[in-house]
């Protein structure tokens, strides 16, 4: 896909013909450690201080001794041969006892036959650069790594089976095979064909730009899911903030005294319902104080609600009293101990003391932060909702000059639209983006 702006990214990335070698399972104790190596002489390498006990074949593990920087043991070892590697290069892994010691040794080893040390998510960049993974999947190996819930999991997932790079590069297609006919009407002009052309364009163009529109209004459940939904609970002083996030949490998080005014400063904890993360955020009670530690609790308060996704304002039903709310997200009134009071008003009514209405108001806080379905996948990154936006943007004008303006001027922004998906997909990007978007891994991967 994209090959041929692939080969214009190759010409100015650094130098990837080195051998490069890193530890690819966390630091610290374990039962085993994996060093990895990618590179034209990672099998190489690996002879040179691998003795195995038997042969040594491409996908298979390998028992044997390996001797390096002054240490050995007992290990199991790989090779894969290029392409079919993670990084499309050839490959070696060591898979070694746990000794922090034992995988710095090494690596130490690797190093002092030549090898260097990996950079940031060099192996995926590699794998990248290689045509093995677009640059949208390559990124979803990171979100992989990060994620903290079933929905950032098989999102991830999802992306890094090529989901939504599939429907960009569906897209991306079309606009070309548009912008062909343009350029062929625009280059050969005595056929007279340019309103023929940009009437038969105009259908296709539409189709794009619906399927675009719908991937970019995935997002709005998409980058919950990636990041997670954040809960602000507010409300006046002993309404019962605190304890309704300890049995949300189903566990005991905050302190919860008789005493008004205990909590003086915002709480995170996070839970999982239905595979989204949600992370609770308790805060002050919000009322008028001369006590500047308890009115910066309520500066506080007033920011958390400013950028949560959602806001619970508890309101005590044994002492009614509602507190403004400004925030740019969606407001669900809690109204708490209804284990003390006969009348009750009609809306989510709950005791945090008894657990009565909780199941009740886990489901309404999922219900208004995902609209659709959390197991769906779609756009969750930031950076490719612009593009996408932008790229719809450019769409849109480019319908609206059809038949108005000649198609060279229509051809502007359709190759502009080519350009912010290709960037999606890494087939426009630069070597700076490239850079950035790698150096965000962790080394090893």
């Amino acid at each position: 896909m994209f090959s041929g702006e692939r080969c214009d990214i190759l010409k100015g990335m650094k130098d990837q013909t080195k051998t490069i070698v890193a530890l690819s399972t966390p630091a610290g104790r374990g039962a085993i450690a994996i060093i990895r190596l990618s590179g034209a002489r990672s099998h190489e390498l690996l002879r040179e201080l691998f003795r195995p006990f038997g042969t040594l074949s491409p996908n298979v593990l390998t028992l044997g001794i390996i001797d390096a920087d002054g240490v050995r043991d007992k290990v199991m070892a790989v090779i894969f041969s290029a392409p079919k590697s993670y990084t499309g290069e050839d490959m070696a892994e060591v898979h070694c006892h746990g000794s922090p010691e034992i995988a710095t040794r090494i690596i130490r080893g690797f190093i002092a036959h030549g090898a260097v040390a990996a950079e940031p998510g060099e192996f995926t960049k590699r794998a990248f650069l290689a045509g093995k993974l677009s640059l949208d999947e390559a990124e979803a190996v990171g979100d992989l790594i990060a994620a903290q819930s079933a929905s950032q999991i098989n999102a991830a997932f999802d992306a890094m089976q090529g989901r939504v790079s599939g429907e960009i590069t569906a897209v991306y297609d079309a606009v070309l095979e548009v912008v062909g006919a343009f350029e062929a009407a625009v280059d050969y002009p005595e056929e007279d064909i340019e309103e023929q052309t940009a009437e038969e364009a105009r259908g296709r163009l539409t189709a794009a730009y619906g399927r675009l529109k719908a991937l970019a209004d995935t997002y709005a459940d998409g980058e919950k899911i990636r990041g997670g939904v954040r809960v602000a609970i507010v409300g006046v002083p002993n309404a019962g903030k605190s304890s309704l996030l300890n049995r949300l949490l189903g566990r005991a998080r905050a302190i919860v005294t008789a005493n008004a005014g205990t909590t003086r400063d915002t709480i995170e904890e996070s839970y999982e319902y239905k595979g989204v993360l949600f992370t609770l955020v308790d805060t002050a009670g919000i009322r008028e104080t001369a006590d500047e530690a308890e009115r910066a609790g309520v500066e506080r308060s007033a920011s958390a609600a400013k950028t949560a996704h959602i806001v619970l304002r508890v309101t005590d039903l044994t002492s009614p009293s509602t507190v403004g709310v400004e925030t740019s997200g969606k407001i669900i009134d809690v109204y708490n101990k209804s284990d003390l009071v006969d009348a009750k008003p009609i809306g989510i009514v709950i005791s945090a003391a008894t657990g009565e209405g909780i199941d009740d108001l886990r489901e309404a806080i999922y219900s208004h932060a995902i609209s659709g379905s959390a197991d769906g996948y779609g756009l969750t990154d930031a950076r490719h909702y612009d593009l996408v936006l932008s790229a719809l943007g450019e769409l849109s004008a480019a319908l609206g000059e059809l038949g108005e303006v000649p198609l060279d001027c229509v051809l502007v922004g359709l190759k502009n639209a080519l350009h912010f998906l290709g960037s999606v997909t890494g087939a426009n990007a630069t070597e700076d983006v490239i850079d950035n978007i790698f150096s965000k891994f962790c080394v090893g991967k």
